[in-house]
This record gives C-alpha cells, structure tokens and sequence, in this order.
C-alpha cells in the first residue's frame, strides 16, 4: 500500500531534486544521447518503417499514424505519434482500458504491432525533436488525470515522458495507476541521487526492455491492474491450502502392504492412448500375465457414464490435460483444465464408489507442491504442504483433495503424486534432454537435484498396488536422484557420443535461473532441484524400484531388452 505523502515535506524535497536534476548526465549528456540514437534509428529502421506503414494501410485502409495529445515535461501537452493499431471508428482520446470490448477495435496487424511494441516505433521521432527521450515515465493521455494526479506526488510529471521506462518493464499494462505512479516516482528519485545512478537506472530500464518484448509481456488489452486482479485470484484460490491435506495419515509410507501373487484383478483404465496408461497394460501382459484381465475406456465423451464398472476391482484414472505453457491462456482454456483434470476425476471415483469398485487409482502429480527451486533444494517432506503455482497444478490439486474425499468402507482410494516420468516413447522434458546430449558437443556442469520415475518402475509399482487393492498417498520415485549433467553424459555415452561438460556455462545458466519470465521458467526445468524425501517413497511389500537410472539410460538410448 502507497503512504500518504507530506506535500510540505514533498516541496521541500522536490526543490532539492530539481536543483539535482541538473547534474551533467541529466542535463546534457542524456540529451545528447537521445538525439544520437534517435536519429540512428531513423536511418536504420526506415525500412520496416516503410513495410509497417504499408501494413497497416492495406489491413485497414486510413491514416497510417495515430496521434494523441499526451502530457510531456511540466505537465505541457504535445502530439505523440504511433503506428496505428485500431480501426478508424474508434473513439480518439480514450485509453484501451476504458474502452468498451477493445479487441473489437483492434486490426489484425495492430494486435502484432501491439504485442511487440511495434507500434511505439514513430515516437523516436518524438524524442528526436525534444518531446521525449529514450527513457522515462510513459507519457500520460491529457484527460488521464488520475495518473497524472498521482505521478504529481513523485515528481514524475517533472522530467521528459520516455519511450520505456522503470514501470514498462516492471508490469506495464497489468500495473494499477498507483503502483505505476510510484514506479514513475522510482525512476525520478534515480535520477536525483546523481549522474551515476542516473546512468545505472537507465542502463537497466534500455536493456530490460529488450527482454521484455522478447517476451511480449506485460500488454493487456483492457486491462490496466490485471496483475494485482490476478494476484487477488490466486489468493483467492489458494485459501483453503494450509489445511487442506486431507490428513498425513493417508501417506502410505507408515504402511505395510501384503500383496497376493496369485490374485486375479480386473482393471478398467478411464482415459484411452495415455503413455501412463499403455505402458502399464503392455508391462502387466509381460509380466502379470495370469493376474490382470485390462479393459481401457475413452472418456472424451459422455458414453462413459452409461458403462457399467461394477465388474472390476480397480479403476485406473489416467484421463486429463497435459501440463502446457500456462503462461497466457484464456479463462475458457482454464476452465476447461478444471472441467477435465478436477471435475471429471472426482465424477469418476464417484461413479465408481457406486457401483461397487474396490479401488480407485489417480494419477495427480510433484505439480501440486508448486515448480522446482532454481536456488538451493526444492526438497519435499512429509511435512510439506501442496501449494500450487497455477492454475494447472491447481486443477490437480482440486482433484487429488475430490477422490480422496470419496473413500469409505469398501472403497479404496489410491493417489499417485509422481516426478517426472520418463521411457521409451515418453514426452516432455526426457526428449528435449536426450536431443541436446546427442548433438551438443559441450553441456553445463550444474549440481542439481530431480526426483524422477522410470516408467518401468512406475508400471511395477502400479501392478504390485492393484495386487494388493489398498488406498493412500503414494510418491513413487527411482531410488536414486538424478542430476542433470549426469543423465545428458548418461545418454551421451550410450548413444555413443563424445559431449564434455564444463563449469564454463555456469554463470550465464545462474542468470538465466534469475531473469523473469519463460527464460527462468525453462532453466528450472532443466537445471532446477524438486525432490521428494526418499522416506516418502519406500513402502515395506512393494518392492518396484528395480532399475537404477544408469540402467534405465541404457535400456532407452543403448537398446539394451
């Protein structure tokens, strides 16, 4: 929350920092640099100047600049100039998120030109004529008097509106007025502790800027504050996890199991073609072939409702949406997660429970605790509580806590939180890894560490449960944690490769642990540590952790049966 300011205090202050606003940098030399690149851009971007003008000209025929009256230096209102993005019939004057619907005035090239900041391109000109510079506040609309009262209280009306700037790369669009005021106010106070810090602040906002319209973050059409609305929506979400868990006791690594080698079991698998699913039906007719009759049923329609399960002894719940990039998807698209990974698990175990199923088998995932640790040991014990760190893992989440809900006496109810799972044939992160360490000559030497599951060992382990036709919270994992660098020389070796590994890469791998965004999100994939507690995975009379890593490497790259 933003204090209330002194506005005696803030004279005061203000006086001081103009009288420091005059130091060489911000007086001369940023100036001088502003008119240098402005120009240069000019020359160098006249090209694509010319290709976007036709662009936009030719998708909706009109002007192909925009103008608006925004607010420069000292509250002193001038003419900023853009690429336009938006249909001629649009309402002039009105920021995008007071406009009604505003993806419905949105050109088909405007909506590319917004998402990476294209249609910024004609304010160089702006700063090479004095209206702007390279770095500043963004520059407000005249009638936006909210933000303009607001960056009166930092003294960010007080310096040259800029192209990108503090706020821009740190939320943009998604900011509410008062954080981006103070952010605007952030800036302002930089450049009046000296030329140094001057230089320092607007060396990071230039160079943040690339990364973020790499990205193409932070642009919400309509939406000014969406990321506060988002965070009010997770806290939302997440209020009922610390006391969630539906009880420790469920974990059955306090368990002895029996399991009856000559038992026969019928098995309904509730999700057709899952890796999951037919690795276990092909692994039970190698290796329990007189003790599992399997059924599989497709439930991406409603006839499964009509099927009768009273006839098995399990029901194997594999149906569900892969975890995806869940970075930007629609409320539609997490609806649909929750409808098919949450409400379709829970409608299952429930159809099973009556109709006189023995045990119900889900599959949930490591995903509930949340992503890896990109610093130290994401290290989960039994004392951890599952915290989600999106909607994906939410849904199973939401999931896991619904069929568990459903045990009663007769009625056993089995949840599977496993690693990475990897094998022949498997998708996700083991392909990438594999590809990189067959073509690769060098690879970084990183101490991480990973739970994973070889599917092999996940398939016993799923024989050996349904033998046994108990319940619980189950983590399965190989017996030993794998380090990244040390599964890619794995693979490399098997498949005959020569690959070094070297520290050399380290410090641009730490970097990319740390940047915001996809970059981080992907280097924890690979070089993060998530592991659960080995306590958690050993269970007294389900003996499935019979391949060790070494062997599981060799089995899938050397071709070793």
């Amino acid at each position: 929350m933003i204090g209330v300011v002194n506005m005696k205090e803030y004279a005061r202050d203000k006086g001081d920092g103009d009288r420091a606003l005059n130091n060489l940098y911000v007086s001369r030399l940023k100036r001088a640099l502003d008119v240098l690149l402005s120009l240069g851009g000019l020359i160098i971007l006249s090209p694509l100047y010319a290709a976007l003008s036709l662009a936009v000209f030719i998708n909706d025929p009109g002007p192909v600049f925009f103008t608006q009256r925004r607010v420069g230096r000292g509250k002193v209102l001038f003419n900023l100039h853009k690429f336009r993005s938006m249909k001629c019939s649009t309402p002039h004057d009105v920021p995008t998120h007071l406009l009604s619907d505003p993806e419905q005035y949105i050109t088909r090239v405007g909506r590319v030109l917004r998402k990476y900041s294209l249609d910024e391109l004609p304010q160089i000109w702006d700063i090479f004529v004095g209206n702007m510079s390279t770095v500043g506040p963004r520059p407000a609309l005249w009638n936006q008097d909210d933000l303009i009262a607001e960056r009166d209280k930092y003294g960010a009306n007080d310096v040259l509106p800029g192209l990108t700037g503090w706020a821009q790369i740190n939320g943009r669009d998604e900011l509410e007025i008062p954080v981006k005021a103070k952010l605007d106010g952030d800036y302002v106070a930089a450049l009046r502790k000296g030329a140094l810090s001057a230089v320092q602040m607007d060396l990071r906002c230039f160079l943040g800027t690339f990364l973020k319209v790499f990205r193409a973050s932070g642009v919400v059409e309509g939406g000014t504050g969406s990321m506060a609305q988002r965070e009010r929506d997770a806290a939302h979400a997440s209020s009922e996890r610390p006391g969630d868990e539906a009880g420790f006791e469920d974990y059955a690594f306090r368990r002895t199991f029996a399991v009856d080698r000559t038992a026969r079991r019928k098995v309904l698998i509730t999700g057709a073609n899952s890796y999951v699913g037919t690795s276990f039906e092909a692994w039970a007719k190698q290796h329990y072939a007189g003790n599992f009759e399997i059924d599989t049923r497709d439930m991406r329609d409603g006839s499964w409702r009509a099927w009768d399960f009273s006839p098995y002894d399990t029901v194997f719940h594999v149906a569900g949406i892969a975890h995806a990039d869940v970075g930007k998807v629609s409320e539609e698209t997490k609806a649909l997660y929750y409808a098919v990974n949450t409400d379709l698990a829970i409608a299952t175990a429930r159809k099973a429970r009556d109709e006189g199923v023995g045990q119900f088998v889900f599959m949930s995932s490591m995903i509930v605790y949340g992503e890896s640790s990109g610093r130290g040991r994401g290290h989960i014990t039994k004392d951890t509580v599952p915290h989600p760190a999106n909607f994906y893992g939410d849904s199973k989440w939401q999931a896991d806590k619904g069929v568990r809900a459903l045990k009663a006496e007769g009625f056993n109810v089995a949840v599977l939180r496993p690693p990475m799972i990897y094998g022949r044939g498997s998708r996700g992160n083991y392909p990438v890894l594999a590809r990189l360490a067959k073509r690769l000559p060098l690879f970084p030497d990183i101490d991480n560490e990973r739970s994973m599951l070889y599917i092999d060992n996940l398939t016993e382990f799923l024989c050996l449960l349904m033998l046994n036709g108990k319940g619980g919270v189950f983590f399965p994992q190989n017996a030993e944690y794998t380090r990244t660098t040390d599964m890619v020389r794995m693979i490399a070796q098997a498949s005959g490769h020569r690959l070094l590994v070297s520290r050399l890469f380290n410090p641009a791998v730490a970097l990319a642990l740390r940047a915001p965004g996809k970059i981080s999100g992907l280097a924890r994939k690979a070089f993060g540590s998530m592991v659960y507690d080995q306590e958690l995975s050993r269970y007294k009379g389900l003996d499935y952790q019979k391949i060790a890593l070494a062997q599981s490497i060799q089995d899938m790259e050397g071709n070793i049966k």
